[in-house]
């Protein structure tokens, strides 16, 4: 497993048992479902193939909901092509022909003004507003595009008032609490309220999801550190940051919001577009290459396909690349841990932790440690070490919600009670991955765990016999 985190999406792709399991072999860990998509028969079917597979391989895989969030969409129409110049008219209705974008939201129409221009495609497909009326528009496009059903759809410059959960979202909400699924990501964040509604609604439905905050509006990138505060993780949404702000903004917004979690010690995720060109290609572009170095490069936890698996034509390919990038990457970058280690103002414990990985990457240590909380090994990763992090837990909610974090190879260790001591889950632990030969005779590991209800923090160096 790469130590920076491969986040896969399920769609009409990769939603087979030969995709699935190609996919764990390849080392992913965690995948995404789209609410925006599909229905709860069809994400329960994902999830179902998932665990499934997931069991025969022994692997303990995380699943991320992915909420649509306050957000218009496009309604229901054929997939076309739109050619600069095209008229296009716009209706406020729920299926639409080619020549129309149906549009679900009365309060669309009523922020738009004759001049606008609204956004599409990604950013691809832009059109200037020549008519606006009460349930209507008519467009002029300015680039080439495409229009696809349930795509979203915005107005450049406006962000428009809606709640921060429809009822698509509390639905699916509901249905992740029943099915236990590890995170929910929420689409077009605006502010900490926002993530608190969100948790708040959990909590009601006796949920424990851990919250991924989706940054990807204006009005997120200036409230970044109070919504990163109160998140579980962040993610970098590029596609419809590129909606609101010049793409040549892009890469330093994402240096700004990695830099802004890093900081934090939140997980961080980069998506879209990462290797857009294999959702028909095989092979990816070199600047693709490099887009998926320069992540690396900047420490994330996690980098995630999009289409290039839920729709793509090589969705096993992707992963291959993407992995054989990341481990390429991984070997050669040492550069920005200073940064990331220095100037830090945290406690005991994370001080212990920083300790701890500048100890074990002096010896050449694997580290191993048992939690019950995640908070120990979520320190350790956050100083990004060079030397492999095994960790065991006896929960199997935490053990995948570890999944997503740098570094992290989380176990599950079902001989280990909860209210069981640490040493007994280490000494469970160095059993397991001995038999495994994950670790092996004359190998130095460093046995570790950090009680927070004592404030004892332990670490032993052992050589393994």
């Amino acid at each position: 497993m790469t130590r920076t985190k491969i986040i896969v999406t399920l769609g009409p792709s990769s939603s087979r048992e030969d995709v699935v399991r190609a996919f764990i072999r390849e080392g992913v860990y965690l995948f995404r479902i789209n609410y925006s998509h599909g229905d709860p028969d069809k994400w329960y079917e994902y999830i179902t193939l998932i665990r499934r597979i997931a069991s025969e391989y022994g692997s303990e895989a995380a699943i991320i909901g992915d909420l649509p969030g306050p957000q218009i969409r496009i309604g229901d129409v054929p997939r076309y092509s739109v050619k600069r110049g095209d008229k296009i008219r716009l209706v406020l209705k729920p299926r639409g022909e080619p020549g129309e974008i149906p549009v679900l939201s009365k309060k669309f129409f009523e922020n738009l003004d004759i001049g606008d221009i609204i956004i599409l495609d990604d950013g691809r497909l832009r059109l200037n507003v020549e008519m606006v009326n009460d349930e209507s528009a008519e467009a002029i496009a300015v680039t080439d595009g495409v229009i696809s059903p349930h795509k979203s759809i915005l107005i450049k410059g406006k962000e428009i008032e809606l709640p921060p959960l429809s009822n698509r979202d509390i639905e699916a909400i509901k249905f992740s609490v029943e099915n236990n699924i590890d995170y929910l990501a929420l689409s077009y964040v605006r502010s900490s309220r926002d993530i608190s509604v969100l948790r708040e609604l959990i909590r009601r439905e006796n949920g424990a999801q851990g919250v991924i905050a989706k940054i990807e509006t204006k009005s997120a990138v200036e409230r970044l550190n109070e919504i990163i505060s109160v998140s579980d993780a962040v993610l970098v949404a590029r596609g419809d940051l590129g909606m609101y702000y010049g793409l040549e903004e892009i890469p330093f917004l994402q240096k700004l919001i990695v830099d802004a979690a890093l900081r934090k010690g939140r997980p961080v995720i980069i998506a879209t577009q990462l290797l857009e060109s294999m959702i028909n290609s095989p092979l990816p572009t070199r600047s693709e290459v490099v887009d998926v170095v320069k992540a690396v490069e900047e420490h994330v936890d996690a980098v995630m396909l999009t289409s290039e698996t839920a729709i793509g034509r090589y969705p096993v390919d992707a992963v291959r690349w993407l992995r054989k990038i990341i481990e390429i990457a991984e070997s050669r970058i040492n550069n920005g841990l200073e940064s990331i280690r220095s100037n830090r103002d945290g406690g005991i414990r994370e001080k212990y932790a920083l300790g701890a990985v500048l100890l074990c990457e002096s010896l050449g240590a694997k580290m191993l440690i048992y939690t019950k909380t995640g908070t120990m090994p979520s320190l350790v990763s956050r100083f990004r070490p060079r030397v492999p992090i095994y960790v065991g837990a006896s929960d199997r909610r935490l053990v995948r919600k570890l999944g997503l974090f740098y570094g992290i190879m989380p176990l599950y260790i079902a001989e280990v009670p909860q209210d069981a001591g640490y040493d007994e889950g280490l000494e469970k632990l160095y059993k397991i991955l001995y038999t495994r030969n994950e670790i092996n005779p004359g190998d130095v590991v460093a046995l570790m765990y950090g009680k927070k209800e004592t404030s004892l923090n332990s670490i032993k160096i052992v050589q393994v016999l």
